[in-house]
């Protein structure tokens, strides 16, 4: 069966951006630590990174994450190689985009995971960045494991990931893994 799986990084006071975001540092001043494991953590890290991403078949953004992402990603969106679709939550037409039919818009997280899920054939969807279509989605019902990946930094201000949530929900650990860049907590969610 196919699952949503959000994925994360964030500081230990639960900021997933510094404070101070520009439109040059869309994570803000020294934001981009919270992605070092990802690719700084050795074997046992992309070992991980390996099991994350083996069985992902779409992804899901938003529509900030993905104009602040652009420029760091190519043609192929954020799975590179793999060319995953990315399905953006957007009210606006999106950017105009190469004809590989990487990028595709959808007004809303319900129509975004009807879509990803359809184009994931089987396999899982991630739900990437940020914030907002994480809050969206789990007030929606759509998110069935969350992974955290807490980065071994204090911001103080930013974006926080857990502001108004819209209820209790009780999660079940899955998985937990130590690598010098993170600590990596994965929940199933329960209710």
């Amino acid at each position: 069966m196919t699952k949503v799986a959000f994925s994360i990084s964030m500081s230990l006071d639960g900021f997933v951006t510094a404070g101070n975001q520009t439109r040059e540092e869309p994570l803000a001043k020294n934001g981009e630590f919270l992605h070092e494991w990802f690719f700084h953590s050795g074997a046992e890290g992309y070992a991980y990174v390996q099991r994350l991403t083996s069985n992902v078949g779409s992804v899901i953004c938003g529509r900030k994450c993905c104009d602040d992402s652009i420029p760091y990603w190519d043609e192929n969106g954020p799975t590179g190689p793999l060319k995953l679709p990315l399905f953006v939550v957007t009210h606006r037409p999106l950017f105009a985009s190469p004809s590989n039919g990487i990028y595709h818009a959808a007004e809303t997280i319900p129509d975004a995971v009807k879509q990803a899920k359809s184009a994931a054939r089987g396999k899982d969807v991630s739900l990437m960045g940020g914030a907002d279509v994480f809050r969206q989605a789990l007030a929606g019902e759509f998110v069935d494991e969350i992974e955290l990946h807490i980065g071994p930094v204090h911001f103080g201000t930013g974006t926080r990931l857990f502001d108004t949530l819209p209820n209790q929900i009780k999660l079940e650990p899955t998985c937990m893994l130590d690598t010098p860049l993170a600590r990596h907590i994965a929940y199933r969610v329960v209710e």
